[in-house]
């Protein structure tokens, strides 16, 4: 029996397999103290943007979103083009529902790396609902900055599925299924 899904409970999906991700990923991660505001020294704002941004995985992991994003802010303020600090803070809007500030800052971050694999698999899930066709890029750049990220291909096959391309489609579901046989196809 198969079972249609909607582009609704796709983007459930979606987020909700990347918030295990951050969680494990964030799970790792060790901590230290925040600094406030930038010196004229790029050493010094380099140690106090790390030591801020350890502090704010750390609170992020925790639970404590509101000493999260003041880390990841002072991060910015000593080093304003920190992908990593634009990443995190763009998962905290995501996760409160704010799109639009989370779109703009998975945008800020792939100003500074426009191959950062996590924003632009997290802005394609994003935008898969909104703007198909510019998911559809953001979904290829991932797959190209990480060839063995079998969830973004998986997601770029289903997308190309339902915008014209059955064909390449199949063929991606399949390999990213192949890559990673815990994935599955939900047209199945």
């Amino acid at each position: 029996m198969k079972t249609k899904v909607t582009s609704t409970q796709f983007l459930e999906r979606a987020v909700s397999a990347l918030a295990l991700l951050v969680a494990l990923t964030l799970g790792t991660v060790g901590c230290s103290g925040g600094a406030e505001g930038a010196t004229g020294d790029p050493a010094a704002n380099a140690k106090a943007a790390s030591t801020a941004l350890d502090a704010g995985l750390k609170a992020h992991a925790a639970g404590d979103i509101e000493t999260a994003t003041a880390d990841y802010n002072t991060v910015l303020k000593h080093e304003p083009n920190n992908k990593f600090a634009f990443y995190n803070l763009a998962l905290i809007d995501a996760a409160n529902g704010n799109y639009g500030l989370a779109e703009e800052k998975y945008r800020s971050a792939l100003t500074t790396d426009p191959a950062y694999e996590p924003a632009l698999f997290n802005l394609a899930i994003l935008r898969s609902t909104r703007n198909p066709k510019e998911a559809i890029s953001l979904y290829q750049r991932a797959v190209k900055a990480n060839p063995k990220d079998a969830a973004a291909l998986l997601n770029l096959g289903l997308l190309l599925r339902t915008h014209g391309q059955k064909a390449q489609g199949d063929k991606d579901v399949l390999k990213a299924i192949a890559m990673n046989p815990k994935l599955k196809d939900p047209s199945k």
